[in-house]
């Protein structure tokens, strides 16, 4: 094992952060944004628009952020080019993606606290380990045998690290985290509380008195700066690896199964559960709880829609929805034929009494009438 690092607490009144301040001309620039207005206005924070005051930036997106901003008090907001913003009193740093450079500038003002440098005394680090410059093992984690684990890595309490796991540069695994034995990480890598790598896959065979589990062992691989969020799992490839590509961002509550390859890019939202061997191409998005059967083919650059079950594979760039998933627009008049079936349904019962009536007479009228209040 590489030399243990000196442990370095943090302060025992704990970490207060300096609130930055920053004039619009220097905000502008971080986000290469043009300004219309005072430029040397200083802002001490960013809010939501309703609640923004005059020394806070937000952001208007759309008509509906723009009605708010009439009785909203900010001191600047981000607009897109050519939006209107009547307000005089307001300067106004015109972007093209105004949520994406507020996104960027909210750090600026929100610095996450430095963490300590070092290894606590309570981690347990196995033999041969490689750990290198600059990095955190939060309390009672274990990096086991073999493990290696890259610069600037910061890894919270309660962290298990396999044996022969690999981590690349600036990762940063939170608390209560599982990245199991032979998994690799990229550089950058974010796991939120909780997630677990490298799990063992849903392998089963029926034998003579049940199910036999079929040895799960394969690896598992994460790319550069993906983040996972919170009690997500991804399984480990049965036989071969379990993928997930370069910046690729992961929801909280996502299951990923064995062999599963995805791509570069892509979203996947809150509750996605994808069974084994599913291959999704780059740039693609599942919104949450979609459900995607096994041994399916997702194109590059797809969406899936909320709460859908894809259960056969979707072309590149294709959008779908519902369940089954079909073509969205498909799916829109699927859904629009089912609110009218109860309606479609009194008109056929209309129609059936009618056509009794003309078959039978006058009487048979009078015996549906008769029926009819009866049943009121």
């Amino acid at each position: 094992m590489a030399g243990r690092p000196e442990v370095r607490s943090a302060p025992s009144d704990g970490y207060r952060p300096i609130m930055p301040s920053y004039t619009v001309a220097e905000l502008a620039e971080r986000v290469a944004g043009s300004v219309e207005g005072d430029t040397e206005l200083t802002l001490t924070g960013v809010a939501p628009i309703a609640e923004a005051g005059p020394a806070q930036l937000t952001f208007v997106q759309s008509d509906y952020y723009r009605r708010v901003l009439d009785a909203a008090r900010p001191g600047a907001v981000l607009a897109p080019p050519g939006m209107e913003i009547e307000r005089t009193d307001v300067t106004v740093i015109r972007v093209p993606d105004p949520q994406l450079a507020f996104g960027r500038l909210v750090e600026l003002f929100h610095p996450p606290p430095p963490p300590p440098v070092g290894v606590a005394e309570s981690a347990s680090i196995g033999r041969g380990v490689r750990l290198g410059a600059n990095v955190t093992i939060g309390p009672y984690t274990q990096i086991r045998d073999g493990a290696q684990v890259g610069d600037e890595c910061h890894i919270g309490a309660y962290t298990v690290i396999g044996e022969s796991a690999r981590m690349g540069q600036g990762c940063r695994i939170a608390h209560g985290c599982s990245v199991l034995h032979g998994v690799t990480l990229g550089d950058r890598v974010v796991l939120h509380p909780g997630v677990r790598v490298g799990t063992d896959g849903f392998g089963y065979a029926q034998g003579p008195s049940g199910a036999e589990k079929v040895p799960q062992v394969g690896g598992c691989m994460i790319g550069d700066d993906v983040e996972v969020g919170a009690n997500s799992t991804i399984d480990r490839g049965s036989l071969g690896d379990t993928v997930i590509g370069n910046r690729t961002k992961i929801d909280n509550l996502v299951h990923i199964g064995h062999n599963v390859e995805v791509g570069s890019d892509c979203m996947i939202v809150a509750q996605v559960g994808i069974a084994g061997s599913v291959r999704i191409g780059d740039g693609a998005a599942l919104a949450g709880q979609v459900g995607v059967a096994g041994h399916l083919e997702i194109g590059a650059g797809a969406r899936i829609g909320a709460q859908a079950g894809v259960i056969g594979d979707v072309p590149a760039g294709a959008v779908y929805s519902g369940y089954p998933a079909r073509p969205h627009r498909e799916a829109l008049r699927a859904s629009a034929a089912l609110f009218r079936l109860p309606r479609l349904v009194q008109k056929l019962q209309a129609l059936e009494r009618a056509l009794n009536s003309r078959a039978n007479g006058p009487r048979a009228s009078e015996d549906d009438d008769r029926k009819r209040g009866a049943a009121s």
